[in-house]
Formats: structure tokens, sequence, C-alpha cells
């Protein structure tokens, strides 16, 4: 019964970990591209948060052939965005 539920939380954790790291590389993209294609500042009334919900008035880039993230900058740093909820998934370099 031991053996069982400890194999049972080693799959849990490996698959956790690897549905968290399948975004990574498009994460990497995305930030390279945005630090080579810099956008103006934008105006938020608070400091973006990890989670935050992006308002539509700010304008997303989104970078060629990639249809789940884009980014704006804030405070000179890139913030990416998830397009399909507009949550922000990683802020700065």
């Amino acid at each position: 019964m031991l053996r069982t539920a400890l194999i049972l939380a080693l799959s849990t954790l490996a698959l956790t970990s690897l549905a968290a790291g399948q975004g990574t590389d498009e994460n990497v993209i995305v930030l390279q591209y945005a630090a080579e294609h810099p956008s103006d500042n934008a105006r938020l009334p608070t400091a973006p948060q990890l989670g935050d919900s992006v308002p539509d008035t700010i304008a997303l880039q989104q970078v060629d052939g990639n249809s789940t993230l884009a980014y704006f900058y804030y405070n000179g740093e890139p913030v990416l965005v998830d397009l399909k909820t507009r949550s922000i998934v990683r802020i700065g370099q």
C-alpha cells in the first residue's frame, strides 16, 4: 500500500514537472523576440503581477507563428501574456 502511494506520488510529480516545462521554449522564443523588438511602455494603474488579466486597452505585440503568447512592455521590461486568457505569465527577462 505504501509502495503504491509512493509510486502514485512520484508519477504525479513527474507529470506536473512535464506540464510546467512545456511552455518554457515558447517563452524563451517570445522573450528573445521582445528583446529585439521592444515597444513603448504600457500605462497601467498598478504594476503588473503574474496572473493578472491585461485590459483590452493594452496593445499586445504578437510574434509571427505564435498564437499562444504575446507581449507588451512595462517599465522597460517585457511582460508575456497568454493570448487565450490575457493573463500575465512572465514579467521581465
